[in-house]
C-alpha cells in the first residue's frame, strides 16, 4: 500500500468524533484564520480583477469570492479565494510540516461545503483530515530549496478535503489525489526574493487544480501508481520517506504543531522582528536609527535567505529582513493590510537597511524547526552595543499568541468587508461544528457586505 492509499485511507475513516478536542479547536482557528486572510486579500485591486475575469468566463453562480461577496463556479471561488489568502502573507503555517497547508484547503472545502449545502461539522472535519494528509506527505518530502511549497502538494491537498465532503471511496479518492499530485505547479522560491505576486496564485491553483483532478476521475483518468515516490522524491524533492508520511498516523497531530502570524511577512523574517520588538521595550524611545550604527542578526538558514537589503516591489518588502527591520524602527509596526508601498519608497528605510547584515548561524540551523533562534547585535554609533536573542518565534504553538490576540488579527482583516458583523462571523467559526448549511452562514456574511 502506498503512503497515499494508507493516508486516503485515514481521511476516508476518520470522523470528527474520532479527532481529539483540542485538534478540534486548533482546528477551527485555523480555518477562522484563514477566512481572515481571504477576506482581506479579495479587496486588494489585483484579486478584484481576477474576480471579475472569473464570473465572465461562467454563469454558474454557487460559491462566494469572499472579500467581494460575488459568486462563482465553485472551482474559480477556490482559485480567488486561495490567492486572495496569501496576498498579504498572514496564512498559518507549519515549520515542522514545513507547509502552508490550509491555504491549500480552505479556500476549496469553503466552495465546496457551500455549493453543496455542507454543515459545519463536515466541513471542519474535512480541513483538518487534509491537512494531516498532505502535512504528512510534505513533511516526508526532501525538497528542493529552489522550490516553494505552494501549489506544489496542494492540488492534492484541496482534493482530499473536497472528497471528504463528497464522501468519495478511499479507492477513489487515491486516485483522485494521485492525479492531483502530478498537477501542481513550478512553484519558484524565487519569487519571494523578486516580489513576485504570481506566487499568491500557486495556492489558487491549489483550489481550483484539486476540483478538477475529482472531475477527472469521474471521467475515468488514472494517476500513476505512486504518484508520491515520483513527485515529492524526484521532482518536488530529492527525496521522499512513505515510512515518515504514515507514522503514527492518527496519534501524532501535526497541526498542533501550526503557527499563526501577526506580522504580514515571510515567517523567516518574523524572530528579527521579534527582537526589534523586545530592543524598543528595553530601551524605549532612544532605540533610534539614528543612533544606530550597525546591526547584526545571526539565524537559521531559511532566514538568512531573505537577508536582501532592498525590495523591486511592495510585495517584495514581506520578504526582505533588513527592510522590514529598519521599517519597524524608523516607522513602527504597519497595518495588516499595509500593501508596504510606502516602506518601499522611505529613503530612511532604506539607507538603515543597508546597515543591516543578516548571516547564518550554524548552530541556529541544527536546532530548526524545533527552535527558531534569532541573535541580534546593535552597535551604537557612541560605542555602546546591545544584545537581544530569542529562541522561540511569537506565534508557535509553543509561544503562542493569545486567543484575543487571533481574534483580533480576524477582525482587523475581515473588519474593512464586514464591519461590525466580522464579531459575530469570528463566533460563527468558534462554533462551526454547530452550523447546518455552511452556505446560510455564507449568505449571511454576504448580506454583512451590502450592509457595509
Amino acid at each position: 500500500m502506498s503512503a497515499i492509499d494508507a493516508l486516503c485511507d485515514f481521511v476516508g475513516a476518520t470522523r470528527l468524533i474520532d479527532v481529539p478536542d483540542d485538534v478540534v479547536a486548533r482546528g477551527r482557528i485555523v480555518l477562522a484564520d484563514c477566512i481572515g486572510c481571504m477576506v482581506a486579500g479579495g479587496i486588494v485591486p489585483e484579486v478584484r480583477q481576477l474576480i471579475a475575469h472569473e464570473r465572465a468566463k461562467s454563469d454558474v453562480m454557487e460559491a462566494t469570492a469572499l472579500g467581494t461577496g460575488e459568486r462563482l463556479h465553485r472551482g474559480a471561488a477556490a482559485f480567488v479565494n486561495g490567492t486572495a489568502g496569501t496576498w498579504h502573507d498572514l496564512d498559518e503555517g507549519n515549520l515542522s510540516t514545513k507547509t502552508h497547508a490550509a491555504i491549500q484547503i480552505v479556500p476549496a472545502a469553503m466552495a465546496e461545503a457551500e455549493a453543496a449545502g455542507n454543515s459545519g461539522s463536515e466541513l471542519l472535519e474535512a480541513v483538518i483530515l487534509a491537512y494531516e494528509a498532505s502535512a504528512r506527505l510534505w513533511r516526508a518530502t526532501t525538497a528542493r530549496l529552489a522550490v516553494h511549497p505552494h501549489g506544489t502538494y496542494g492540488p492534492m491537498a484541496a482534493t482530499l478535503a473536497v472528497g471528504k465532503l463528497r464522501g468519495i471511496d478511499p479507492d477513489k479518492l487515491a486516485n483522485a489525489a494521485g492525479m492531483a499530485l502530478t498537477m501542481g505547479l513550478a512553484a519558484s522560491r524565487k519569487t519571494l526574493n523578486d516580489g513576485a505576486t504570481i506566487r499568491n496564485v500557486y495556492t489558487g491553483m491549489s483550489g481550483r487544480n484539486g476540483f478538477e483532478a475529482l472531475a477527472l476521475d469521474e471521467a475515468g483518468f488514472s494517476a500513476e501508481t505512486d504518484a508520491a515516490s515520483s513527485v515529492l522524491g524526484s521532482i518536488y524533492g530529492s527525496s521522499f520517506d512513505a515510512s515518515t508520511a504514515i507514522a503514527d498516523l492518527g496519534q501524532t497531530w501535526w497541526i498542533r504543531r501550526n503557527y499563526f502570524k501577526r506580522f504580514a511577512s515571510g515567517r523567516y523574517t518574523h524572530g528579527a522582528l521579534d527582537l526589534v520588538e523586545k530592543a524598543k521595550e528595553t530601551s524605549g524611545a532612544s532605540f533610534t536609527a539614528h543612533r544606530i550604527a550597525r546591526i547584526d542578526v545571526k539565524t537559521y538558514f531559511f532566514a538568512s535567505t531573505l537577508g536582501q537589503k532592498s525590495a523591486r516591489t511592495p510585495f517584495g518588502v514581506r520578504f526582505s529582513i533588513p527592510m522590514l527591520m529598519a521599517s519597524h524602527i524608523i516607522r513602527g509596526v504597519a497595518p495588516l493590510t499595509d500593501d508596504c508601498s510606502a516602506i518601499l519608497n522611505d529613503p530612511a528605510v532604506s539607507e538603515l537597511a543597508q546597515r543591516i547584515f543578516v548571516t547564518e548561524s550554524p548552530d541556529a540551523t541544527a536546532a530548526y524547526p524545533d527552535r527558531q533562534s534569532a541573535d541580534m547585535i546593535v552597535a551604537y554609533h557612541d560605542g555602546g552595543t546591545d544584545r537581544f536573542s530569542s529562541d522561540r518565534t511569537l506565534g508557535e504553538s509553543d509561544n503562542p499568541l493569545s486567543d484575543q490576540m487571533l481574534r483580533n488579527k480576524f477582525v482587523e482583516l475581515s473588519g474593512a468587508v464586514w464591519g461590525n458583523s466580522a464579531e459575530a462571523a469570528w463566533d460563527d467559526m468558534m462554533d462551526i461544528d454547530q452550523v447546518p448549511d455552511v452556505g446560510l452562514m455564507i449568505d449571511r456574511w454576504r448580506t454583512a457586505i451590502e450592509l457595509e
